[in-house]
C-alpha cells in the first residue's frame, strides 16, 4: 500500500514538473515574441520620426523655393511695368526725335528754295544793270538766310535728343534682357521645385501649400479686377453700362485649341485625402499657341500676376471678364480696345503650353464650360 502511495506521489509530482515546464516555456516563447513585437514597434517609430523628420526638411526646403519663387514673381512684375514706362518713354523719344527731323529737313528745302529763287533772278538783273534793286533784293536774301538758319538750328536733331532717344532704347533693351534672366531664373527654380515634388513628403508638402494659396491667389484676382474695374468707371465718369443678364452663354469661342486638363469648381486632391476649388479651366494647348479673346471689350489688365504668371485680363462691357493666365508672351497693352477673336498672347513650349482660362460675372467665377461653345 505504501509503495503505491509513494508511486502515486511520484507520478503527480512528475507530471506536475512537466505541466510547470511545460507553462515556463511557453511564457519564455511569449516573452520572446513580445519582445519581437517591441523591437518591431521601435523600429516603426524611428522609422515614422524618421518621415517626419524627412517631411519637416522637405517643407523648409519647399517653403524656401516658394519664397524664391515668389520674390522672382514680385521682380518680374515690377519689370513688366518698367518696361511699360521705357516703351512708353521711347516712343515719346521718337516722336520728338522725327518731329525734329522733319522740320529740319522742311526748313532745309525752304532755305533750297529760296536761293533757287535768287539765283533765276540774279541771273536778269545784276548789279550794273540796276545796283538798288540788286542791294535790295541781296540784303533781303542775308536777312532771309539768317533767319531759316536760327529756324534750323533750332529745329535739327540736337545732340539731346539722339542721346535721350538712345537712352530710353538702352533702358529698353536693359529691362528686357532683365525680364529674360528672371524667366529663366524663375525655370530653373520651378524644375527644382518639381524634383522636390517627385518624393511622397515632396507631394504632400506641395498640396498643402497648394490649398493655402489656391484661395489666397483666387480673392487676390478677384480683388484686382475690382479695383480694375472702378478704376474705369472713374475714368469714364461712372458711365460705364453693365447688362442684368449674360448674354453669351454657350456663344463664346474657345480662347485656344486643345484639352481641358483642370476642371472648373471642386475636386479631388490627386495626393491627399481632400478638395481643391479652381475658379477656372486649364487648357492644354500645342506649343506657342495663340490665345485669342473669346469676345470684344478692353484691356484692363496685361502683366504678371502672382502665381498666375503673365496674365490678361479684358472687361467686356456686359457683366463679364474674362481672364487668361499662364501666358509665355503677352501682346497686346493696358486699355487696348481688342474685338472677338484678336490675339491676346502666346504660350510656351511642353509644361508652359497650358493656358488657364477665367470667365467672371460681375466679378464671380463662373464654369467657362458654360460659356465656350
Amino acid at each position: 500500500m505504501k509503495i503505491r502511495i509513494v508511486a502515486f506521489t511520484f507520478a503527480c509530482l512528475f507530471f506536475f514538473c512537466c505541466e510547470v515546464f511545460a507553462k515556463q516555456a511557453g511564457v519564455q516563447s511569449q516573452s520572446a515574441q513580445l519582445s519581437d513585437v517591441n523591437k518591431k514597434i521601435q523600429a516603426k517609430k524611428l522609422e515614422k520620426n524618421k518621415l517626419m523628420l524627412q517631411e519637416k526638411n522637405v517643407k523648409r526646403e519647399l517653403k524656401n523655393l516658394n519664397d524664391s519663387i515668389a520674390r522672382n514673381e514680385k521682380r518680374l512684375q515690377k519689370i513688366s511695368g518698367d518696361i511699360k514706362i521705357a516703351e512708353g518713354n521711347l516712343a515719346t523719344a521718337s516722336k520728338q526725335y522725327n518731329n525734329a527731323f522733319a522740320k529740319s529737313a522742311e526748313v532745309n528745302k525752304k532755305m533750297r528754295a529760296e536761293l533757287e529763287l535768287f539765283h533765276k533772278q540774279s541771273m536778269s538783273l545784276s548789279y550794273e544793270t540796276d545796283p538798288v534793286e540788286y542791294k535790295i533784293r541781296k540784303n533781303a536774301l542775308e536777312a532771309k538766310k539768317a533767319n531759316f538758319e536760327k529756324e534750323r538750328i533750332a529745329a535739327s536733331v540736337s545732340a539731346a535728343a539722339v542721346k535721350k532717344w538712345n537712352d530710353a532704347k538702352k533702358e529698353l533693351l536693359r529691362l528686357q534682357d532683365q525680364e529674360d534672366s528672371l524667366a529663366a531664373e524663375k525655370r530653373n527654380l520651378i524644375k527644382e521645385k518639381n524634383e522636390l515634388l517627385k518624393t511622397t513628403a515632396g507631394k504632400r508638402a506641395e498640396a498643402e501649400e497648394e490649398i493655402k494659396t489656391l484661395n489666397e491667389n483666387a480673392k487676390a484676382l478677384q480683388a484686382l479686377i475690382k479695383q480694375l474695374s472702378s478704376s474705369k468707371r472713374k475714368k469714364s465718369n461712372g458711365t460705364v453700362i453693365r447688362a442684368s443678364t449674360p448674354k453669351h452663354k454657350k456663344n463664346l469661342p474657345w480662347p485656344v485649341e486643345g484639352k481641358v486638363v483642370a476642371q472648373f469648381g471642386k475636386s479631388k486632391h490627386p495626393e491627399m485625402d481632400t478638395y481643391i476649388i479652381s475658379n477656372g479651366i486649364k487648357i492644354k494647348a500645342s506649343d506657342y499657341a495663340k490665345v485669342k479673346s473669346v469676345d470684344s471689350g478692353t484691356v484692363i489688365f496685361a502683366g504678371n500676376f502672382r502665381s498666375y504668371g503673365k496674365v490678361v485680363i479684358i472687361d467686356h462691357n456686359d457683366s463679364t471678364f474674362s481672364v487668361y493666365g499662364q501666358l509665355d508672351k503677352i501682346l497686346v497693352t493696358d486699355e487696348q480696345k481688342v474685338s472677338k477673336g484678336s490675339t491676346l498672347a502666346q504660350l510656351g513650349a511642353g509644361q508652359e503650353n497650358v493656358l488657364y482660362f477665367e470667365i467672371r460675372n460681375e466679378n464671380i467665377a463662373d464654369n467657362p464650360m458654360l460659356w465656350l461653345k
